[in-house]
């Protein structure tokens, strides 16, 4: 082992310690791997790359925090432009390519997320590893990123556990966002984020797959659990389990193919949602948009083969306006686009509370068949409990729903549903059939 503090390292400086400590990470790698510590203290930093079978491992009371310039984060390989249009091509702690490369302890990384503006190009990320296997994060608290916390693009065998995230001060803060990568694991965090808590997407043509999110603590401020939107690859054989979301805007659970991926064999089960908004979202749609200049196009995806179950949810909403125009609107919604239905979906012990306080409307609800996906855009909901639109095979077992106020619509709308089943369901106390 090795401490930043031998290879030069000065904390409480305020001065940037880059230099120091990445030549700690080099010395390591070059006499063939271990550990580089980081001791108690605050050390100022830009961009660091780390090295393959090198633990980088912050003490009890140690912080690396980013500097507030952005010319202190280098531009990286692997840039792309996000689904809302920001260039991600900067971050603080960066790998490419390692092998057994990790980052433990009980120290924090500090984002110095409120020192950059929103529209700047570039905003760093915190956390950047791509095409690394054998990949763990353990422990560590990472907080107040100037973009997404934590990207995990191309990599395999990752496993992030008993991370905590704490991260508002800036838009798009996604705590973890996993990234057309295969066999992950992450358990036991404690997320408390800007914008979507946990997010698997595609923006390479190559799945996300093999993925398991298993008992972690979710807050955010717009979305907790996700696939998508960024879907140019698929998704598959993923598992939300053993998780509690509390006070979450913009959706619990959301489920989204908007760009040509296949999404197949999801099960998220024993989740309590506490205090959410658009508690399940699943929806197929036709964005199709690229990520890469050199992507192929795809055809409009699939969604299919997805489980929901032991689930409880608790559901609130308020006079905001999405974009302006769209009020925030309870319900769980499960949506295709005419010709390319959701498939093969079941609740089983669903049980969920509406505000309720909804009346009929008049118009139709919109096909924003490549409108950004949020559930809010499909607003007004003809039902307060249910908008089943474009599906195939859906299945209710032991389900029940209500509301705390009076709501005048129906509990249900099916729209061009084919092969629907009410097994032990109801609503408000009555049937549903």
């Amino acid at each position: 082992m090795t401490t930043i503090t031998s290879h030069g390292a000065i904390p409480a400086t305020g001065k940037l310690q880059t230099q120091a400590v990445q030549a700690a990470l080099d010395a390591t790698a070059a006499a063939g791997g271990g550990t580089v510590l980081v001791p108690a203290g605050v050390f100022t930093i830009g961009t660091l790359h780390l090295r393959s079978h090198v633990t980088l491992h912050l003490d009890n009371g140690a912080v690396l925090k980013g500097s507030a310039d952005i010319t202190d984060y280098p531009e990286v390989a692997g840039g792309f432009t996000d689904a809302v249009g920001q260039k991600r091509n900067r971050c603080l702690i960066y790998a490419e390519g390692t092998v057994g490369s990790a980052i433990t302890g009980e120290g924090t990384l500090d984002g110095s997320g409120g020192s950059f503006a929103f529209e700047e190009n570039g905003r760093p990320f915190m956390v950047r590893f791509i095409d690394c296997h054998d990949v763990q994060v353990r422990g560590v608290t990472l907080r107040d990123s100037p973009g997404w916390v934590s990207h995990y693009l191309g990599c395999e065998n990752v496993l992030i556990h008993g991370v905590t995230i704490r991260s508002r001060v800036n838009s798009n803060n996604d705590g973890i966002d996993i990234d057309s990568c295969r066999r992950v694991r992450v358990t036991d965090c404690d997320i408390d984020t800007g914008d979507d808590a946990v997010c698997i997407k595609a923006t390479r043509t190559a799945p996300s797959e093999d993925i398991v999110v298993t008992g972690c603590r979710i807050s955010s401020d717009w979305g907790a659990l996700k696939l998508g939107t960024e879907s140019a690859g698929d998704f598959r054989n993923i598992i939300f389990s053993n998780i509690i979301i509390r006070d979450t805007n913009g959706g619990g659970l959301k489920l989204i193919s908007m760009d040509g991926c296949r999404m197949e064999n999801v099960i998220a089960e024993n989740i309590i949602m506490d205090n959410v908004s658009g508690p399940i979202f699943i929806r197929l749609g036709a964005r199709l948009r690229r990520y890469f200049d050199d992507q192929p196009a795809r055809p409009v995806g699939v969604a299919r083969g997805i489980t929901i179950r032991n689930v409880r949810v608790n559901v609130w909403e308020e006079g905001f306006l999405l974009y302006g125009k769209y009020p925030r609107k309870a319900g769980i919604i499960v949506t295709g686009i005419p010709g390319h239905p959701v498939e093969d979906v079941v609740f089983d012990n669903v049980r969920a509370v509406f505000p309720g306080g909804g009346e009929p409307a008049d118009t139709p609800v919109p096909e924003q068949e490549a409108e950004y996906p949020e559930f809010p855009v499909f607003h007004p909901l003809p039902s307060w409990a249910l908008f089943l639109r474009h599906v195939r095979g859906i299945e209710f077992r032991e389900c029940d729903f209500s509301t705390r106020a009076p709501d005048t619509r129906p509990a249900v709308h099916l729209e061009d549903v084919d092969g629907h089943r009410f097994a032990n369901v109801s609503a408000n106390n009555e049937a549903v059939s």
